[in-house]
C-alpha cells in the first residue's frame, strides 16, 4: 500500500490549549500527509497542498534532532511505519496524523492507524473535518481529534458555511465513535463576532472550542478576549479555551 507523504518527525504538540481532547504539551510522533482539497489563506503547510508536486518525503533520523533523510513519493506503508518506530522514545502520548488533509488518503490512513493501535499507540487525528464521509471510515480508530472550524476569513472554499456544517458533522461522528475531540477556530482581525457566535451555537453540548489567532498575530488581546467571551456565553465558561502555536515560539517543528 502506498501513500503520498510529506514528513515524519518527533516533537511535542504546540496547539490545543487545555480543553478536553487536546494533547497540548504532549510528546508525539507527527505523520504529515501531502495533499489538501482546501486552500486556506493562512495555510502554514502550503508546500504540501498539491500532492502531485511533493516528489519526496522526509523522516527524522534521530528523535528531536531536526536531522532528516529523504525518500521518493509515493511512500510504501512499511517505510512510514519503520520511520515512526525509529522515533519512538518511549514517552510518546500519541501518533498525530496531520497534513495537508490525512483523510484524503483514507485507506492507507486507516491501515496505518490500525497498525499503530496494534503496537500500543493512541491515534490523534488533525483534520479540517470537511469530509465527514471519510472521517467516518477511521472514526473508531481515533482516540483524540482536533477538527478545524474554518472561519469565513480563511477563504478555504466558496461555500464556507456549508464547509462549517460538514466540519461539525465530522466532530459529531468522532464523538459518537468515542474519540475525545475538540474544535479549533483560527481567527484574524477580519473575523466577525457574529460568526464566532454561530460556531459556538453549532458546538454547544457537542465539543469544546479553542480559539487560535492566526500567525503572525494580527489582532489585539482585547479582540481575542471578545471572541472568547462571545463563545463562552453560548457554550459555557468551561468549554472554551485559547490556543497558540507555541512550538513556533520555541523554534521546533
Amino acid at each position: 500500500m502506498r501513500l503520498i507523504m510529506a514528513e515524519v518527525f518527533n516533537s511535542w504538540q504546540g496547539e490545543g490549549g487545555s480543553v478536553e481532547g487536546s494533547a497540548f504539551g504532549r510528546r508525539q510522533i507527527f505523520v504529515r500527509f501531502a495533499g489538501c482539497d482546501l486552500n486556506c489563506a493562512w495555510c502554514d503547510s502550503r508546500e504540501y497542498i498539491d500532492a502531485s508536486r511533493v516528489s519526496r518525503w522526509r523522516y527524522e533520523v534521530e528523535p528531536f534532532t531536526g536531522k532528516f533523510e529523504y525518500k521518493p513519493n509515493p511512500a510504501e506503508l512499511d517505510e512510514v511505519i519503520n520511520a515512526i518506530l525509529r522515533l519512538d522514545t518511549g514517552d510518546i502520548h500519541s501518533i498525530s496524523y496531520t497534513g495537508g488533509e490525512p483523510t484524503l488518503q483514507v485507506k492507507p490512513l486507516k491501515t496505518l492507524m490500525e497498525k499503530m493501535k496494534e503496537l500500543g499507540f493512541d491515534n490523534f487525528l488533525e483534520t479540517h473535518g470537511g469530509l465527514p464521509e471519510l472521517t467516518k471510515e477511521v472514526a473508531t480508530l481515533v482516540d483524540y481529534a482536533s477538527v478545524d472550524i474554518k472561519d469565513e476569513t480563511a477563504r478555504a472554499t466558496e461555500d464556507w458555511k456549508a464547509l462549517v456544517l460538514r466540519e461539525v458533522e465530522s466532530i459529531r461522528i468522532l464523538k459518537t465513535a468515542g474519540a475525545k475531540v475538540y474544535a479549533k477556530l483560527v481567527v484574524t482581525k477580519g473575523t466577525k463576532p457574529e460568526n464566532v457566535r454561530w460556531y459556538a451555537e453549532l458546538l454547544r453540548g457537542l465539543a469544546p472550542l479553542v480559539i487560535q489567532p492566526k500567525e503572525p498575530i494580527d489582532i489585539s488581546q482585547k479582540e481575542l478576549m471578545e471572541f472568547y467571551r462571545e463563545a463562552a456565553k453560548v457554550m459555557g465558561r468551561k468549554n472554551v479555551g485559547l490556543s497558540f502555536q507555541v512550538h513556533k515560539y520555541l523554534n521546533v517543528l
